[in-house]
Formats: structure tokens, C-alpha cells, sequence
């Protein structure tokens, strides 16, 4: 608190000081005492009066150089200051002055007299400025700001002026010459010039901070017009006022000097124009800014390619044009205030408006200094005071709100990233189960029927699959909750598993496969993880092998082996690197967090991928240790080839899941199926010979690890086994799986030879059930749902029966699907507008095979738009659209159509999404436009923040209940 204090005190002692300094100015209009018929009497001046402007009627005689010892009286008069009433281009000035008493040293300070000109004092030349001359071949120009002293031998002065003016419109003493005590005008001459040298580094300091933080941040592009724009402004207060420049540097040519004062001060003026139309875009409109400000500029242009002072006679004139152009800015300014169309926060709005009544106040005054020719003006020093620091304070407050918002950005950004995790993390553990089910029966019903296609559909689950599993490592390396199980793994069988994944697509591709690695040697790896790269790897190579062959071998040095997949083809033109290291960016993630490297290396051939592992041994290959994953079928059927009778009783809630497990095991034993765990019991009481028990752990109602206490309660481990399926595999959730009195668990999604490796052994691992397992804090998060991707899996399956082609079709539109949603969470928050496409494409195309001819969609595009050209926010259209699907057509009987248009007008793309289903009333538009839902994933209220606050757009919503619904967005392209 006390430092808010101190800060503001400061403040307002900093102003005291900068005020007084503006006010203690000694001003000589306070001094009522004018010339009257080229005499004036200043013997009565007051003891306190030191400083007089020698104002009013002087006596002036046209296109005569007079004689500066004789005082001409019969002479005109002419009212000083102000330029000459007659039509002279020189002539002569004089004033008989009668100084009082008190005056013994007295100083004459001469401002601004239009061009050349020599002062007599009493008949001696005491001042010479230029050169005058009856010609303008014979005059040379000079006009600065000066002041001379003498010690009056009497107590009348005789001034006299000559003065030649052949280059301004205006000629003359235009500004009044102070007069008085000569120790005082020191002092107040001093005074001048310390408050605007000192005005003049205050805005260079300005300046230079405002183009610094442009320079810094070029999407600032304000702070760069403010920064000449004070740059601009000191140039002026150099050259006007005590021309503090030409004093400093009195050398500069006459012709400089004015067009460098002249242009400045007018291109000074349409950079603060620019400076607040930056600031508040809907100040003016481009096309109004360049009528207006045209003959400015071109003005201003003329004064720079023209000799010095050509244009004079217009001077004016634009200093009255600018000045209305300014009152009409601030009468916009009050007008946008009231119809609430500004687009800044009401902070800056108000310092905004104080900023532009100092800034009017400064050209309003510096207007009838002009105008009056009064030569000092304090207001104009105020004015510019004020205005100086009003606009640092309102950029100040606009980087501070910036900075606030940042702030708040990144919160929610940081928020949504988590929520994006968290959700990517459940759905790929969620989508785990579907895709070993469909790899399950599809196995099943190859083997009854044969069919090649079913085999295909096998490899594209399986290689889905492994996209899941890219997935979920994405998403749990992000939260830095992934443990790596690094043991002694055999890199030859790993080769060889992927390979037998790949034949299919090598045969097509006529792609020769090599594996020349010791079936002895062992890595330090994840067994799990290794095949999911090495999957990546083969996969990769066969596109720079197609027609050729890939090669792996091993080498072992010292602490490490290198593994190289040498892909060798007859491809002409080979894939970019950078989309093919893309797809490798997981891979490379996690062969470096098994303490090894991934490297790529392109040549003409081809190219080579290396891996680098940790040495871990030699070791003889043992087929017992892996009997159950090479010849499962055959070790499980001969094991328990006389328990055939055996009942096994399946508790699932999902009605899929239990027919995928009975489909595993109905060649095996005798399958029941129950839905509920009332029905469980009932049938468990029915039953007595049932054998065995695989129960679901959650489960609506009484969960599995009720349900399995109950059974404990009657039957024991060893009269009645039970297999518990869960999803969580923590250490915390199977010592209750374990408690609970479950005799073996199994880890969802399962396969059948898992399954069936289990059920044989339940037997003989009886006793081991009750050993401890190793305890540790559980990670629990909310289950979310995809239903989405359960419909389309069982949709497919249901293809996988009828039409083989068709299913291989979906599972392609379903992997794109997957595919490019992971893909846009590696590449960034942007895509094509094609991709958007071709994924909504992939989307209809599952939903179709669920609702057939219910549905239909069509999207039409402007012929002018490239789709591959156009970048627009990720997934942005492909919600709208399933929003339109999902919420008004499959809700409303009969058939319904979605329509999408796509179309550009200008600089903005123009997106319409259409459907004629069952409506939404106004209160609903409303409530979503407010942005008063909640959503778990990308859904509405996603798109509509995005549209409005990253891409700088807009989104409307028209509905009527029973008749449709119709959304547009638009926003500026943005091309790639």
C-alpha cells in the first residue's frame, strides 16, 4: 500500500514541477502598454514590470530604405506584430521609445521577422540578419531567433528597421519584439531554451522507447507511428518556437532549414492520424483516410520538392484544414463512444479522449499564435505537455491490457490443452476395446471362411490399432505419467512380427524383405513399444522400396546396437522428408526415452533408418517363453481338448463386448451370457456346473467388484474361479480386483489368445492368486464415452459379414478420421481447408453405413478457392457439420439432408452449413451463442471461441423448430 502511495505522489510532484516550469514563463501580453503613432511611453511603467513587447502602431514606409537617424513622422502607421499592409517586398520600420527610469541595461529579443533585416538603434547598426536589398537577386534570406543588449546613452530610442521580404507570403515583424531589462530577458531566454531542449529529449526518449517496442514486436504496429510520430514532433519544437536547431547549428542553409520546418510539421500530423486510426480501426475507413488526408500529404511533398517557402500562401489554410480535420476525429470519436462501437476497453477509451483534448488544445493554440501573432503561447506548451503524456500513459494501459489478456489466454489455453489430453488419453484407452474385438472376430471368421478380404481387414485393424497406441503415447507423455517396462527383448522376433503385419502391403508393392539380425541378441526396451516403432519404421520404408527391397540388419558395438532398415527402390521421385519425419516424431519420443536415438539418412536409393539400442545380451531363443504368442490355438486346444463341456459364464453390460468373448471362446467351452449382476446370481444359482466366471469390472448398478464379493460369499477360489476384465492395470485397482476375490484379471482390450492362455492356466495359478502385488497410487480419471467410434466399429463389423469391400473402405474413412485428428494435435492448431474436407468426407461416409439412405450430404465450393491453399483452424467445419448429423437429422423421422457451402467474397471465406432437420427454437440459438454449454470435446461452444477470438471472425445462427437449421461463419483467409 505505502509504495502505491509513494507512486503516486511522485507522480504528482513530477507534475507540479513540469507545470510550474510551463507557467513561470514571463509573458509580456500581461503588460498593457502599446505603441500609439510609432511613439511609445514606457516612462510610466511600473518598478515590477521588466519586460514589454514593443506592440501597436509603428511608423512604415514601403519600398524605402529610410535614413535611420531621422524619425519620419508624417510616415503610415502599421500595426505591429503582423505583416505589412502594403503591397512592398521591403521597406522600412521605426518606433521612438521612451524607457523609464529603472531600465539602465536593456536587452531587444528579436522572434520572427520575414526575411532580412537590419536594426538601427538611434542611428547605429546594432543588428544584421541576411543580407537586405531592393531586388531579390540582391537580398539573401535569413530569418532566426536572436536577442541583442545595449546600455542606452538616453533615455529615447530611436528603432529603426530595414526589412526585405522577395520569399514568404507574409512580410514584416509577424511575432512582437520583447523588450525590457536586459538581466531579465537573459534569465527568461534561458528559461526558454531549457524547456525546450528539455521538451525535445523527452520526445526523442519517447520516441526511441516506442520504436524499440515495435522493433521488439512488429505485430505492434502503433508503438512504430507513435515512435516517428514523436520523432516528428521533437523536429518541430527544434525548428519552431526559440529555434533552439538554427541556434544550435546556425549555419544551415535558409532553404533547408524552412522546408525541413514547413514539411515536418504537416507529415507530423497524418502520423498521429495514423497512430489513433491503428489504435481504433473503426475510427476511419481507408478510402476516408486518403480523401481527406491527400492534399495533406501532397502538400506536404510540395514543400519538400519546391524552394523554401514557395507554397506559403496556402500555409494557413491547411493549418485551419487540419485543425477541422482534428474537431471531426473527435466529434467521430464522441459519436462512436455513443452507438458503443468501439473495439478497445473503456480504460483506453478515456485516455484515448483526454489524449485528443491535450492534442486539440495544442494545435488550437499553436492556430492563434499564428493567427494572432503573439509569439508565445503557454497553452501550446501545455497542450503538447499534456498530449506527450496522455499517449504514453494510454500505451502504456494498452500494453498492460495486452499483457492481461495474454495472461488469461494462456490460462485457458493451458486448461484446454490439459482437457484435450485428458480427453485424447481415456479415448484411446476406450477405443482400445472395439478395435482388439473387431481384430478378434475378424481372425474368427477368416478362419471359418477364408476369405482374402477379411484378411486384409485384419491388418488395417492392426495397423489402426498401432495409430491408437501412437496416440495414447502422445497423450501420456504429455502429462509425464509414462513408465517405459525396459527388459531383455529380442529384436529379431520384434522384426518379424511387424514384417508379418507389412506382407500384405509389400506383396502389392512387390516389395523384397530381408532380416539378417542374430536370433540370439537382445536390446534393453520396451517390448510394446519397440514393435510400435519399429511398425513406423517398415511402414515408412515402404515408400521409398516400392519395387525394391528392405533390408534390416544388426550390429553390435561395444555398449549399444545398431539397428538399419535399408529401404531401396526404384522411385523416381521419393516422399519430402519433412512429411515423412513427421510420422516419425513419436517414434523418434520413444526410442529416446529407452536411452537410445533414431536417426534418417536419405540417399539416391533410398533411404536408411537407424536405431541405436542399449546392448542387453545373447541369449538362446526359448519357444516355451512365447509358446502362447506364436501357436496359441494350438497349445490352448490341446490342453484343454477334454474339458470341452466346460461352462463359462460371461458378465458384460455391453452387449458387443460379451458376443466378441463368446465368439473367442464358444470353440472352446460352452458360453452363457448375462447382462446385469442380478441376472449373474440368479443364473449362478441355476447353474451349479458353470466352471468359470469372466465378470466386467464397471458396470451400472452392482459394479464387478460387488458383484464378485457376493459370489464369494457361496462359492470359494477354488470351487468357482473368476476372471475380472478392467481397463486399469494399476497396482492400486488389482489388489481390490485381488481383495475383492477375483482369481485373475485381464487387461482390456484382450485378444483371444490372451484370453484363452488365462482361462488354461486359471487352474494351475490358483494358489498364486493370493500372492501380494506391488502397491502404488493410482491415477483415476473420468471415462468418456466415444460413442461415436463404437457405432462405426459395429457398423463395420457388421460389413465384415456381407461386404468385405465395404468394411475395407470404412475402416480406411475410420483410420483418416483418427489419423488426422492426431495429426493436428502434432502439427498445431491450423490445417488446409482440403483436410477439413476430406476428414468431414471420412466422417459422412462411417455415418452413412449406420443410417444408409436417411442421410445425405452434399458440399458445394467456389471454382476461385484452392482447398489446399486455404489454412483455416483444425477441425472447425467437421463439428458444425456432425452437430447438423448427429443433433437435427438423426433426431427427425424420415430422410434429411445436410448441405455445406463453401464460398469467398474479398479477403473473408464465406462457410454455410445447412440442414433441414428438426430445428432448435430461439432460446437455444441464443443460449449457444452466449457460449453457455459445456462440451467434453470439440464441440460447438469450441468452434464459436475460436471463430470470434483467434480467427478474428464471425458465427451466426438460424433456426426454426420442424424446418432446419442454418449456421454461417466467416472469417478472413488466411493462405498457406
Amino acid at each position: 500500500m505505502w509504495r502505491q502511495v509513494a507512486g503516486w505522489l511522485s507522480i504528482v510532484c513530477v507534475l507540479i514541477v513540469m507545470l510550474y516550469m510551463n507557467f513561470s514563463d514571463q509573458d509580456t501580453r500581461l503588460v498593457n502598454e502599446h505603441a500609439n503613432n510609432g511613439v511609445l511611453d514606457l516612462t510610466t511603467l511600473h518598478d515590477l514590470d521588466k519586460l514589454v513587447a514593443l506592440s501597436g502602431e509603428w511608423k512604415f514606409t514601403p519600398n524605402v530604405f529610410i535614413d535611420p537617424k531621422e524619425f519620419k513622422q508624417d510616415a503610415a502607421n502599421q500595426i505591429v506584430p503582423g505583416p505589412w499592409d502594403a503591397d512592398a517586398q521591403y521597406g522600412s520600420y521605426q518606433l521612438l521609445i521612451k524607457i523609464p527610469e529603472h531600465f539602465s541595461e536593456v536587452g531587444f529579443r528579436v522572434r520572427n521577422i520575414w526575411s532580412a533585416h537590419t536594426i538601427y538603434i538611434n542611428g547605429e547598426k546594432l543588428s544584421e540578419v541576411g543580407h537586405i536589398g531592393t531586388t531579390k537577386a540582391e537580398t539573401n534570406p535569413h530569418n532566426p531567433s536572436y536577442e541583442f543588449y545595449i546600455k542606452p546613452k538616453s533615455k529615447q530610442l530611436l528603432m529603426t528597421i530595414h526589412v526585405a521580404n522577395f520569399y514568404n507570403a507574409r512580410g514584416g515583424i509577424i511575432f512582437p519584439i520583447d523588450f525590457g531589462d536586459a538581466f531579465v530577458m537573459k534569465q527568461d531566454v534561458e528559461d526558454d531554451f531549457q524547456i525546450e531542449w528539455t521538451g525535445t529529449f523527452l520526445l526523442l526518449i519517447f520516441s526511441m522507447f516506442h520504436l524499440t517496442i515495435y522493433l521488439l514486436r512488429k505485430k505492434d504496429v502503433a508503438f512504430f507511428y507513435s515512435g516517428v510520430y514523436f520523432f516528428s514532433l521533437a523536429l518541430v519544437v527544434m525548428t519552431r518556437g526559440e529555434r533552439i536547431l538554427y541556434r544550435k547549428f546556425p549555419n544551415l542553409s535558409f532553404d533547408f532549414y524552412f522546408r525541413l520546418q514547413d514539411s515536418i510539421t504537416f507529415f507530423s500530423s497524418l502520423l498521429l492520424i495514423l497512430f489513433i486510426i491503428r489504435t481504433m480501426p473503426t475510427f476511419m475507413k481507408k478510402k476516408q483516410l486518403i480523401v481527406l488526408f491527400s492534399p495533406v500529404v501532397l502538400y506536404a511533398v510540395g514543400i519538400l520538392l519546391l524552394p523554401a517557402r514557395t507554397l506559403s500562401s496556402l500555409q494557413y489554410v491547411f493549418f485551419f484544414y487540419m485543425n477541422i480535420l482534428l474537431v471531426g476525429l473527435i466529434v467521430r470519436f464522441i459519436v462512436l463512444i455513443y452507438q458503443k462501437k468501439w473495439l478497445i476497453p473503456k480504460n483506453e477509451i478515456l485516455i484515448l479522449g483526454i489524449m485528443l483534448m491535450f492534442l486539440l488544445m495544442f494545435l488550437l493554440s499553436g492556430s492563434i499564435d499564428q493567427l494572432f501573432f503573439s509569439g508565445r503561447n503557454i497553452f501550446n506548451r501545455f497542450g503538447l505537455l499534456g498530449f506527450a503524456i496522455s499517449m504514453n500513459v494510454f500505451l502504456g494501459i494498452r500494453l498492460i491490457n495486452r499483457t492481461e489478456d495474454a495472461e488469461k489466454l494462456s490460462d485457458r489455453l493451458e486448461k484446454a490443452n490439459l482437457s484435450k489430453d485428458a480427453f485424447l488419453d481415456v479415448t484411446t484407452e476406450e477405443l482400445k476395446n472395439p478395435l482388439y474385438q473387431a481384430i478378434n472376430l475378424t481372425k474368427s471368421v477368416q478362419l471359418e471362411k477364408g476369405h482374402t478380404q477379411l484378411y486384409i481387414i485384419e491388418q488395417l485393424l492392426e495397423r489402426l490399432l498401432y495409430l491408437v497406441n501412437d496416440l495414447q503415447d502422445f497423450t501420456r507423455i504429455r502429462f509425464q505419467d509414462y513408465a517405459f517396462d525396459l527388459q531383455s527383448t529380442n529384436a529379431s522376433m520384434i522384426v518379424r512380427h511387424v514384417a508379418q503385419l507389412m506382407d500384405f502391403s509389400f506383396s502389392r508393392k512387390q516389395i523384397e524383405f530381408e532380416e539378417c539380425i542374430p536370433e540370439t541378441l537382445h536390446v534393453l526396451a520396451d517390448e510394446k513399444r519397440l514393435a510400435q516403432v519399429f511398425y513406423r519404421i517398415l511402414e515408412e520404408s515402404s515408400y521409398y522400396a516400392t519395387n525394391g527391397r528392405i533390408v534390416v540388419n544388426a550390429t553390435h558395438v561395444q555398449h549399444e546396437v545398431i539397428l538399419t532398415f535399408k529401404a531401396i527402390g526404384d522411385r523416381t521421385q521419393f516422399p519430402k522428408k519433412e512429411s515423412k519425419e513427421i510420422g516419425l516424431l513419436m517414434g523418434k519420443e520413444l526410442i529416446e526415452r529407452m536411452n537410445g536415438q533414431l536417426h534418417i539418412h536419405y540417399h539416391k536409393e533410398g533411404v536408411d533408418f537407424i536405431v541405436r539400442l542399449p546392448f542387453e545380451e545373447y541369449k538362446s531363443y526359448l519357444f516355451a517363453e512365447h509358446a502362447a504368442v506364436i501357436n496359441t490355438n494350438e497349445w490352448i486346444a490341446s490342453s484343454i481338448d477334454e474339458q470341452n463341456d466346460l461352462i463359462v459364464l460371461i458378465v458384460e453390460d455391453e452387449p458387443i463386448h460379451a458376443e466378441v468373448y463368446a465368439s473367442m471362446l464358444s470353440d472352446l467351452y460352452k458360453v452363457m451370457i448375462v447382462y446385469t449382476a442380478q441376472e449373474a446370481l440368479m443364473k449362478i444359482e441355476q447353474e451349479p456346473n458353470i466352471s468359470l466366471v469372466i465378470i466386467d469390472e464397471v458396470m451400472p448398478g452392482i459394479d464387478g467388484i460387488e458383484l464378485t464379493k457376493q459370489i464369494r460369499q457361496k462359492a470359494s477360489l477354488m470351487e468357482l474361479p473368476i476372471i475380472m476384465t478392467t481397463s486399469n492395470d494399476y497396482p492400486k485397482n488389482l489388489e481390490v480386483i485381488f481383495s475383492s476375490g477375483a482369481n485373475d484379471y485381464l487387461i482390456k482390450p484382450v485378444t483371444k489368445e490372451a484370453v484363452l492362455a488365462r482361462l488354461s492356466a486359471v487352474e494351475q495359478t490358483k494358489r498364486a492368486m493370493m500372492q501380494a502385488v506391488e502397491h502404488e497410487m493410482a491415477f483415476l480419471q473420468a471415462q468418456i464415452k466415444p460413442h461415436f467410434l463404437y457405432n462405426a466399429l459395429s457398423s463395420i463389423i457388421s460389413f465384415c459379414y456381407t461386404d468385405g469391400e465395404r468394411a475395407a473402405y470404412l475402416l480406411s474413412m475410420l483410420s483418416s478420421y483418427l489419423r488426422y485428428i492426431f495429426e493436428s494435435g502434432k502439427e498445431g492448431h491450423h490445417s488446409t481447408l482440403q483436410k477439413e474436407l476430406d476428414i468431414i468426407e471420412a466422417y459422412v461416409e462411417v455415418e452413412k453405413a449406420r443410417f444408409g439412405d436417411r442421410l445425405s450430404f452434399l458440399y458445394e465450393i467456389d471454382d476461385s478457392i484452392n482447398p489446399n491453399e486455404i489454412e483455416i483452424p483444425s477441425l472447425l467445419i467437421q463439428p458444425l457439420v456432425e452437430n447438423a448429423i448427429r443433433h437435427g437429422i438423426f433426431e427427425k423421422e424420415g430422410k434429411g439432408h445436410v448441405q455445406l457451402t463453401i464460398s469467398k467474397q474479398g479477403q473473408n471465406l464465406f462457410i454455410n452449413v445447412v440442414d433441414d432437420g428438426i430445428g432448435m427454437s430461439d432460446e437455444q440459438c441464443r443460449i449457444l451463442l452466449e457460449e453457455r454449454t459445456s462440451s467434453n470435446g470439440i464441440g460447438f461452444t469450441n468452434v464459436l471461441r475460436r471463430v470470434r477470438e483467434f480467427s478474428k471472425g464471425n458465427l451466426t445462427i438460424h433456426s426454426t423448430l420442424g424446418e432446419g437449421t442454418y449456421i454461417a461463419v466467416t472469417f478472413p483467409i488466411k493462405e498457406n
